[in-house]
């Protein structure tokens, strides 16, 4: 038989050595069977999430789903998601935009079978979010029932600590991030993989059957390829086993080989898939939110995130997807948020380390949390950002843990009767529900789709350059839409005021800067406002091709000549090695403005930039025809039709030459020649 099913003289052990609260209640049976409380998770899970069905995509779909090349190819792309990094299915190309790069394929796999079914579909996406948000319930439910037979004095629903924690941890509004949000899978399906591995663990120690093992291996394994997070679980997976049971450590050690061997492949895999993980970060404030902090700022700072987490799982308002810069300030040590929370997290600190001895389940409460949030607390390597709510939906388990262990167990012993005790703490539970729920269900609505959760979050992240950043930019999108048009003007008025602020938190901010030449084209057509923006974007990134992009666009719809050269040549300062910008210099200097010299100087520099531009070669041959160059003109009239032997102007340009020398044998030839391509085409002679 297995330790559990000596379950009274261990938790008469236990209970000696933890000095567990005893609860001097009745112990009368419920109607709660183990199915009934399966059926009570689903629902709760569907209730707090159904809402979320509904939603569109949001955030960060657009890199995982609607604009990732391998998911968007269905199963068939399954194999290059395995094969690169996170990111490069949507950026084409592999970037080294965060420390050590992403490598999580088994939720982008899942998103691409979906696509190969149901096609780009949300609402199926959001469906299987919530079911696997309650199987993360009943998986949770399960091993932390193996875990806290201990604390089980009662058969009364809400003395349950596994069931309370469970039910806590659904519905707390600090998770919508993870389940609202399609792109949150990888957490999910991440958290599902270590339950499961964390769950055969314990069934090994209490059968010491080997294929409980295998399946430890294959759950933990899973969960590594959905997200690196669960690596955390192999120090809190024996740790929870040590307070909780009474199994020596060697016995705990070996039940966690499994665990280990599957995160030794993966990061194998792992360095295999990403090769060098050394290179440099690109240093821009959306990707490193520290940028140009000091030492003391930075960690300053980071203890102020810390005392908001903690904030956020007692009163889980306001919530937001934006924590960059500066949503979250530059703190000081001399502020009282800084050292206020560095006293806060000592405190913490000195209440766990006390608890070790005792197995106290504060106490690891307190360590669950610290160490599963401790990889994406900034504190052992810069992630990106500040903080995020996702970042905290493991660790929040140890948040729920301690406030059910309060209510299930400690709250009894400030109400004397019984009677009370039974309709005072479930009445307190249903407050605490109801209050989460309402947040929870609220907070999922503001996820509907990118305009929604945007213009929502910018009034909570005010000081966010990058929430201010994107409402502009959905702003201008929205407005600018086919039977918007009433709205129009309003929407992308208020868009420039959020790109003015993001550019005043964040001035070097070039998407800001984009969507703001956008906006104000978009706007009233002001040009010159317009230009301005692209222009500064473009002295940060001189190789900003969506600027010059939008540049060529406005020029389009512009006929003077002197404003564009005007431009250019401001261009030209800025990237004088841009093809285009000098191709479009030589044109408007030799069609507009008859000035040969200065269009043949701008025409040489664009095809020495680009030698395979056979129109910028016409035109250059073209330019040395009226300077009477006519040999110059002949060269590169030739290797322009090199590069498009089908056009016959080009042949008459050279046979032009050649009469001005006085070759009217080789003219001909090439009047015969632009003939047999367009019999249409009028000859000069």
């Amino acid at each position: 038989m297995g330790r559990y099913n000596k379950s009274t003289a261990i938790i008469k052990k236990q209970q000696e050595k933890t000095k567990v609260l005893e609860i001097p209640i009745e112990k009368t049976k419920t109607s709660f069977s183990k199915i009934n409380i399966y059926i009570l998770i689903f629902l709760f899970a569907f209730a707090f999430y159904g809402n979320t069905v509904f939603n569109d995509y949001a955030l960060d779909d657009a890199i995982v789903i609607t604009q990732n090349d391998y998911t968007l190819k269905g199963i068939s792309g399954i194999k290059d998601i395995f094969s690169t990094e996170l990111f490069t299915g949507f950026f084409k190309v592999k970037k080294d935009l965060v420390v050590g790069g992403r490598y999580r394929p088994l939720s982008l796999a899942t998103f691409a079978i979906e696509v190969e079914i149901f096609g780009q579909n949300p609402y199926i996406s959001h469906f299987i979010n919530v079911c696997l948000f309650a199987l993360i319930g009943l998986l949770l439910y399960e091993v932390l029932s193996k875990l806290l037979i201990k604390y089980n004095v009662s058969n009364k629903w809400y003395y349950n600590l596994p069931l309370i924690t469970t039910l806590l941890f659904l519905a707390h509004p600090i998770h919508t991030e993870v389940v609202a949000n399609i792109k949150g899978r990888d957490e999910l399906l991440s958290l599902i993989g270590v339950l499961i591995s964390f769950y055969y663990s314990l069934k090994y120690l209490e059968n010491k059957k080997p294929i409980n093992l295998i399946y430890s291996f294959i759950g933990f394994f899973a969960g590594m390829f959905s997200k690196e997070i669960g690596v955390t679980f192999i120090v809190t997976m024996p740790l929870t086993i040590w307070f909780f049971t009474d199994y020596k450590i060697v016995k705990i050690v070996k039940s966690m080989l499994p665990i280990i061997i599957s995160t030794v492949i993966y990061f194998i895999i792992r360095g295999a898939v990403l090769g060098d993980q050394t290179a440099k970060v690109i240093p821009e404030l959306m990707n490193d939110s520290f940028l140009n902090m000091t030492l003391s700022q930075k960690f300053a700072t980071i203890a102020y995130t810390m005392g908001i987490y903690i904030k956020l799982l007692f009163f889980p308002h306001p919530l937001t997807y934006d924590y960059y810069p500066y949503h979250i300030p530059i703190t000081e040590w001399t502020q009282w948020q800084a050292f206020g929370s560095l006293i806060l997290i000592i405190i913490l600190a000195i209440v766990a380390i006390k608890g070790l001895k005792n197995k106290n389940l504060i106490s690891f409460g307190i360590l669950f949390y610290a160490i599963t949030l401790a990889p994406v607390s900034n504190i052992l390597f810069p992630i990106g950002v500040f903080m995020n709510e996702r970042f905290v939906f493991v660790a929040s388990l140890g948040f729920c843990i301690i406030l059910a262990w309060f209510v299930t167990q400690k709250l009894s012993h400030f109400i004397k009767k019984e009677t009370s005790r039974a309709t005072l703490i479930p009445a307190f539970l249903i407050i605490i529900f109801a209050l989460y729920g309402f947040k929870t269900v609220t907070r999922n609505a503001n996820w509907k789709n990118d305009f929604t959760l945007f213009t929502t979050d910018v009034k909570v992240s005010v000081n966010g350059a990058k929430s201010n950043c994107s409402a502009g930019g959905k702003l201008i999108e929205e407005g600018t839409k086919k039977g918007n048009e009433a709205v129009r003007n309003q929407y992308i008025k208020q868009a420039i005021k959020y790109l003015n602020h993001s550019l005043e938190i964040y001035p070097a901010y070039g998407d800001a800067l984009l969507l703001m030449g956008n906006a104000w084209y978009e706007y009233n057509k002001n040009y010159d406002s317009t230009l301005i923006a692209y222009k500064n974007l473009l002295r940060l990134n001189p190789n900003h091709n969506q600027a010059y992009t939008n540049i060529d666009i406005i020029f389009k719809n512009l006929d003077s000549a002197d404003y564009k050269i005007k431009v250019y040549k401001e261009l030209y300062e800025i990237n004088s090695e841009r093809f285009e910008t000098n191709y479009n210099l030589g044109n408007l200097f030799g069609r507009y403005k008859n000035d040969i010299p200065k269009a043949i100087y701008y025409l040489n520099r664009a095809v020495k930039i680009d030698p395979n531009k056979a129109f910028a070669l016409k035109d250059l041959g073209v330019a040395y025809g009226f300077q009477a160059k006519y040999d110059s003109s002949i060269i590169f009239l030739k290797k322009a039709t090199e590069l498009d032997p089908k056009d016959a102007q080009a042949y008459i340009n050279i046979g032009v030459s050649y009469m001005n020398l006085n070759d009217k044998e080789k003219a001909q030839k090439y009047f015969n020649k632009a003939k047999e391509i367009d019999p249409n085409v009028q000859l000069p002679f």
